[in-house]
């Protein structure tokens, strides 16, 4: 008998997990796309050699943020899907109940479809992982620019995270299903199904503390100006949004179609009434998973605009970095090591047959200080105030490496200001020493007209004495920097590391030649280190925006197929009331859309107030090009809407055939 039993608790289980295939099979899959993603991203951490690829640790840590926003994602998406099924089921576990299945046969039941949705969802997600990791190896190598140092591999340690997290969530899943089931009474088990029929009270208090909310993240977003207060206050700002978009849709919404409805004149029309009337029951019990849309579809466009941003700009991050193909710099350099630098470049030229252009060659101090109107501070006391860099030569050094020639009392300055951060003064204050400002039409070779975390200026004072007066007590200068920058013409990879390794093994000493010390870089092997990071995190932004468009779908979905059963009694009972088939249905649309595009619009909203401050941290990581970014983000607006339109077209389908049919 006891083995009876078991069968028949293991056939009812099936019987009714193919019952609601409609909303089983889509947490299925969805549990299962969770799965493979949450693989593959282990997966590849130990897959990258980081000993024999060049910034292998930038990419193996930008794959752990990811196991943890993947890991947190699927515990929140699978967890709202299934509070949605056990309500949509709690009718058919109250009809159990009332025909004399006791709660702990209903529990052996609940017990037995967690188990074999959880084990199909893990032997179909491992078993697409493992087949699809191949494709995302080679995917990550490809975008990396290598494929050597990135090794398909099936981790140990992937396999057992995967079965360990999920496992996890499907028994919490499982305990919050027996916990629903045991606390309700039998009756309200029946109509667990239909809980939120009642009108919504608007919560005018919860309200206004959500626009407040969304306000103070937007205000912050487009006041803050300093890049580091933007990457700082980033996620304060987030959690305020996320917050406020939660308050706004449950209690905001509501509230304000309480407000319609007492217009009297406006609310008494019948297209008027149906809609308003019809939103306020939808919104009820829609808010919560249309703010979760609007959230993801907002973090879906926030993380692949700016991962995409990224990755198409890194060339012209990288000649930011390096403006010359080479870099050389010394410390406290004598003539003689000048020299001896300048004719190591061209013996070392020469030797390969590479020919050398757009050098710099120039000495000069770089000197961290704090800019307050036209006064500057090189004082510690003084960084609350907007950061500056100033490169300071001497009057006869400036006029060696730019020929041109300048005369400059004590009291005078020659300022160069490319990205005009400067304000209009005549003077200006270096620690209280005023100076009377002298321009020239000389244009540096490298310097940059947008403006980066910090001002950046280049100035001509008349000797080395006015200099050190600057530079402060506790300065760690051993004296002035002595650039030596080139190209290699051609600017071909294989060249600039040939030079660069030349260089590097090449001795730099002799007689009567002093410096602090000699450093190099070349922009072929900062390439890579670019790569890794940047395409790295270019993966990682598609890879969470395909999880995050993979979640939008599925509570749209979800909506859909709850619309649909509670449209066709609304469907039933506006048609015996009077109205047409026709009116009936193009009320009900109506409604329909709003409710599924309200979450679109809010989310290009939240874009739009976030576009300053995201602009403002790519500057940081040294992408300053407006236009690049602004283009990038308004593509990445485009093709996801057209994606969030055709997930809406097709599980519209779903909705139209639930009305049509249960509505007959």
């Amino acid at each position: 008998m006891g083995n009876r039993g078991m069968g028949f608790y293991w056939k009812l289980a099936l019987t009714n997990l193919k019952k609601n295939r409609r909303v089983y099979l889509p947490y299925l899959l969805s549990s299962a796309g969770i799965i493979l993603m949450f693989y593959t991203i282990c997966a590849l951490g130990p897959g990258i050699d980081q000993t024999a690829m060049y910034g292998g640790t930038s990419v193996a840590s930008v794959m752990g943020l990811g196991q943890f926003v993947i890991g947190l994602f699927a515990v929140l998406f699978l967890f709202y899907t299934n509070s949605f099924i056990i309500k949509r089921r709690k009718k058919e576990l109250g009809l159990y109940n009332i025909l004399g299945m006791e709660k702990r046969h209903i529990a052996k039941i609940l017990f037995r479809e967690t188990l074999i949705t959880a084990c199909v969802s893990l032997i179909l997600g491992l078993g697409l992982g493992i087949l699809f990791s191949r494709g995302m190896f080679w995917l990550l190598g490809v975008i990396l620019g290598t494929s050597l140092p990135i090794t398909f591999v099936i981790p140990a340690s992937a396999v057992t995270t995967t079965l360990v997290l999920f496992g996890i969530i499907f028994l919490l899943t499982l305990l919050y299903n027996l916990l629903q089931v045991t606390l309700a009474k039998p009756i309200e088990l029946l109509h667990g199904g239909e809980q939120g029929e009642k009108e919504p009270k608007a919560h005018w208090i919860l309200a206004i503390m959500g626009a407040l909310l969304l306000g103070a993240g937007y205000y912050m977003a487009v006041t803050i100006t300093s890049p580091l207060d933007a990457l700082l206050f980033f996620f304060v700002a987030v959690l305020l949004v996320i917050l406020g978009t939660y308050l706004l849709f449950i209690t905001g919404i509501t509230a304000l179609l309480k407000l319609l409805k007492k217009n009297k004149n406006f609310y008494y029309k019948t297209n008027h009434f149906t809609a308003i009337s019809g939103m306020l029951f939808r919104m009820k019990q829609n808010a919560a998973g249309l703010a979760s849309i609007c959230v993801l579809f907002t973090a879906l466009l926030v993380t692949v605009s700016t991962t995409f941003s990224l990755y198409t700009s890194m060339d012209g991050l990288l000649r930011a970095r390096y403006p010359r193909n080479i870099l050389m710099s010394s410390q406290a350099a004598n003539e003689a090591a000048k020299e001896m630098i300048r004719s190591a470049v061209k013996e070392e030229s020469e030797k390969l047959g590479l020919t050398i252009e757009n050098v710099i060659d120039r000495e000069s101090w770089n000197i961290t200080m704090a800019r307050a109107d036209n006064s500057f501070s090189t004082s510690s006391e003084s960084y609350s105030s907007t950061y500056a860099i100033a490169e300071v030569f001497t009057q006869s050094e400036f006029q060696r490496f730019s020929g041109q020639n300048v005369t400059l009392g004590e009291n005078q300055i020659l300022l160069f200001d490319p990205a005009g951060t400067f304000p209009k003064s005549n003077t200006l204050k270096i620690d209280g020493k005023e100076f009377e400002i002298v321009t020239s039409s000389y244009q540096f070779p490298d310097a940059s007209t947008v403006a980066q975390i910090y001002e950046s200026y280049c100035m001509v004072v008349k000797d080395e004495k006015i200099i050190e007066q600057f530079l402060p007590s506790d300065s760690m200068l051993l004296g002035p920097n002595y650039s030596y920058d080139f190209d290699i013409t051609g600017n071909d990879p294989q060249d600039i590391k040939a030079m660069a390794e030349a260089l590097n093994t090449r001795t730099f000493s002799g007689d009567g030649i002093e410096y602090e010390y000699l450093y190099f870089e070349d922009s072929a092997t900062s390439r890579e280190e670019f790569m890794s990071l940047y395409g790295g995190l270019f993966f990682l932004g598609m890879f969470l925006g395909v999880l995050f468009l993979l979640g939008t779908a599925l509570i749209i979905y979800y909506k859909q197929v709850s619309e649909g059963y509670e449209d066709a009694k609304r469907f039933s009972i506006m048609q015996k009331v009077g109205m047409s088939h026709q009116e009936v249905k193009r009320s009900i649309h109506s409604q329909i859309l709003m409710v599924f595009f309200l979450p679109l619009l809010t989310a290009v909203i939240h874009l739009a107030f976030a576009f300053p401050m995201l602009q403002k941290i790519l500057l940081i990581m040294g992408l300053a090009d407006f236009q690049l970014i602004l283009f990038s983000t308004l593509g990445c607006v485009a093709v996801f809407a057209l994606a969030y339109l055709a997930i809406y077209a097709i599980t519209a389908r779903t909705y139209y055939n639930i009305v049509e049919t249960s509505a007959d």
